[in-house]
């Protein structure tokens, strides 16, 4: 593994690791908020929060194993790493679905139904978009950064 490559897994890391502390307070505020006839904001903050910290440290895990060389490579090819990367998006982006749909469910009536939805598609977007992004993908010669 070259110097580049090391740095740039490093900084995946890193990035990553701060990716873990920002959906976890988003998850704290989600629990602070959470009270009678509060739930359709407080839902979509703790689901987005705990999908998206769990997420990002899994894969921060996984780039930190990659990283040290101990990933093994699997029977049909890849390594695992890159099998539990796809996988943890995979459940990050599904966990978006749920969190937009909670806060359909559980918007209150009247004038602020629309807000309340509107927050829970804000964050459900926010963690497609992480889920979409998320985790390190090699770059091959053909695209150099």
């Amino acid at each position: 593994m070259t110097n580049s490559e090391q740095r740039r897994l490093r900084r995946s890391v890193a990035q990553h690791g701060i990716a873990v502390v920002v959906f976890a307070m988003l998850a704290l505020s989600g629990v602070g908020v959470a009270g009678p006839g509060r739930y359709g904001m407080a839902v979509p903050f703790i689901v987005t929060g705990v999908a998206g910290a769990t997420g990002a440290a899994v894969i921060a895990v996984a780039v930190w194993r990659l990283q040290r060389e101990e990933a093994g490579v699997r029977p049909g090819g890849g390594t695992t790493n890159e099998a539990a990367q796809r996988t943890v998006r995979l459940a990050m982006a599904a966990a978006a679905v749920v969190a937009l749909i909670g806060g359909w469910m559980l918007a209150p009536q009247g004038m602020d139904r629309g807000f309340v939805i509107s927050v829970a598609a804000g964050l459900a977007g926010a963690l497609a978009l992480f889920s979409l992004f998320a985790g390190d993908r090699p770059r091959t010669a053909d695209h150099p950064r």
